[in-house]
């Protein structure tokens, strides 16, 4: 939020990713561990208006619910998300709700020579990212494994996940 002098840091759980399989875990499940992992910083915000919707959830319609003249958008992804931009629904109209910042992760560079090319008017930064190196998929498959996920999520978050058995989480 510092890198990019945000105000506010606004969380939203997508319904059904038009670019991914179906979510594992049920919408209110995922909106309680977002929420739960959200609940100490005060300046992040939940929001379930993607889970609201039927059909696919496109970003783009998010960035069109959320735009105000008096605010300006940064649409935050991980470097696998954002290589995958120029593909997205409408993708040639994200530059005229939101900028994106790119976080990249450890051991993952990024190129945005062709986002830049694909969509001209979208401005991109890049945000090198410090901190630990962490993926649903890697949280999932600690899950499956039955091995200790404390270190990658809030404790909050991995007791909601033992207690609903998510992601094959061990039955006690």
């Amino acid at each position: 939020m510092a890198t990019l002098s945000l105000d506010q840091l606004r969380i939203i759980p997508n319904r059904t990713p038009p670019h991914k399989p179906a979510p594992q875990a049920s919408d209110a499940q995922r909106m309680q561990m977002v929420q739960l992992a959200c609940a100490p910083y005060p300046q992040w915000a939940v929001s379930d208006s993607e889970l609201r919707r039927d059909g696919p959830s496109y970003t783009i319609d998010t960035l069109r619910e959320f735009a105000t003249p008096d605010c300006q958008l940064v649409l935050i992804l991980g470097t696998d998300a954002a290589a995958l931009l120029p593909l997205w629904y409408h993708a040639k109209h994200l530059g005229e709700y939101c900028m994106v910042a790119v976080m990249q992760r450890i051991g993952s560079p990024f190129d945005d020579q062709q986002i830049r090319q694909q969509l001209p008017n979208l401005v991109v930064t890049q945000i090198p990212w410090a901190g630990m190196d962490v993926s649903s998929s890697a949280i999932r498959q600690r899950c499956a494994n039955g091995t200790s996920i404390t270190d990658l999520v809030p404790a909050s978050v991995a007791d909601y996940i033992h207690q609903h058995h998510l992601y094959g989480a061990p039955r006690d």
